[in-house]
């Protein structure tokens, strides 16, 4: 049996584009461990001289602005200055999604068991982020980070601001040709 070529066409596609997206789950993890790293290690150093609310605000704050800005970068290809504010702030809005996560689980510690010492604290803060990280993924993938259409939006430059890893925005055309 013989398929269309636009059938064998879309289907290359679709199969460059999940290729696509384990690369870009495994750039996500990978800056995601060194975020989580930096996150806890700063918490663990503010808590020696505040409470645990305050330290896991700083120290996700100082994460989330490192982690955006490297995922915007090297998890979803995108160079220059065109949105970068705009991605700070949505990925500001994503930290505060986490923050309510980790938060609360401090809170239900504290109520459960207070007085509990800063590794019992630390491993709380670890897990609820762990749980964040697949909303935080899909925020990043299909709002902060997702490929403006044509028309749908403008980048300062009057261009439309695709990502550079959207294998729909690429120039290697599989589509037919009509003669």
């Amino acid at each position: 049996m013989t398929w269309p070529r636009s059938t064998v066409a879309t289907g290359q596609a679709l199969a460059r584009r999940w290729r696509g997206v384990g690369a870009e789950v495994v750039t996500f993890a990978v800056i995601g461990v060194a975020s989580t790293v930096v996150h806890l290690g700063g918490f663990v150093l503010l808590r020696q001289v505040t409470e645990p609310q305050a330290a896991n605000s700083v120290a996700l704050l100082v994460a989330a602005v490192a982690n955006t800005g490297a995922n915007r970068r090297w998890t979803f290809g995108i160079r220059g200055r065109a949105g970068a504010a705009r991605h700070q702030l949505q990925g500001l809005l994503v930290f505060a999604l986490t923050l309510g996560m980790t938060s609360s689980g401090l809170w239900l510690l504290g109520a459960e068991a207070p007085g509990a010492p800063t590794w019992a604290e630390t491993v709380v803060v670890a897990c609820t982020t762990v749980a964040a990280t697949a909303l935080k993924y899909a925020a990043m993938r299909w709002w902060v980070f997702a490929p403006r259409r044509a028309g749908s939006g403008r980048n300062g430059r009057g261009q439309s601001s695709t990502s550079a890893n959207d294998p729909s925005a690429s120039s290697n055309s599989t589509a037919p040709v009509h003669s």
